[in-house]
């Protein structure tokens, strides 16, 4: 933030951009829990890394229903028994197929409108589905790595989520050239169990 910008709108422009620090790292976490590399700048090994056998993915390309849901669900085995245990993360273009599925269980016609509250968009089998616009956009082909997913299937119980600390919002004036650096970090760590 410039010198000026900062004298002259301080008010009114520090909460917007505060929020918008902060909706960007609970984006980077959400993505690094999806997506995540597990190495170097990357950290975070994210569910679409996982082996096969803790966590299931479904190619964008097929497109997404209630049944392609189930089968990932059957493809959990032992980790899928117990409905209430697994969680669906689908894409933005799956959510959009799902709601074209009569047999999709919408949270309007199943729960006290929880959206807003848990990000849960349905149910199907008493699992809930959620959805993050963090997959990469639908491609043609097969699933590999973390490209091409339309949703994936885990058992919750699986993994443990902790924060070795809270988000940290810092700034910094930079002399050299009249600025302000704003700067939010957080230490956070996801481990299959």
């Amino acid at each position: 933030i410039n010198y000026e910008e900062e004298e002259d709108f301080l008010i009114v422009l520090m909460p917007i951009v505060r929020d918008a620090m902060i909706r960007r790292t609970a984006r980077s976490v959400d993505r690094a829990f999806l997506l995540g590399a597990g190495a170097g700048a990357d950290p975070v090994k994210g569910l679409a890394t996982y082996d096969a056998t803790s966590v299931v993915t479904a190619d964008s390309s097929a497109g997404m229903s209630v049944a392609n849901l189930r089968a990932l669900r059957k493809d959990l085995g032992a980790l899928g028994l117990d409905p209430a245990e697994v969680t669906f993360v689908v894409s933005t273009d799956a959510y959009f197929s799902l709601l074209e599925d009569t047999n999709f269980m919408t949270m309007d016609k199943v729960g006290p409108s929880a959206t807003i509250l848990t990000g849960q968009i349905g149910v199907v089998g008493n699992s809930p589905v959620l959805v993050s616009a963090e997959f990469p956009a639908t491609a043609e082909g097969t699933t590999s790595g973390t490209t091409n997913i339309a949703g994936i299937a885990f058992n919750t119980n699986n993994f443990i989520v902790g924060n070795q600390r809270g988000l940290r919002m810092e700034s910094q004036d930079l002399i050299e050239t009249q600025r302000k650096a704003l700067v939010a970090s957080l230490r956070t760590g996801m481990t299959q169990i």
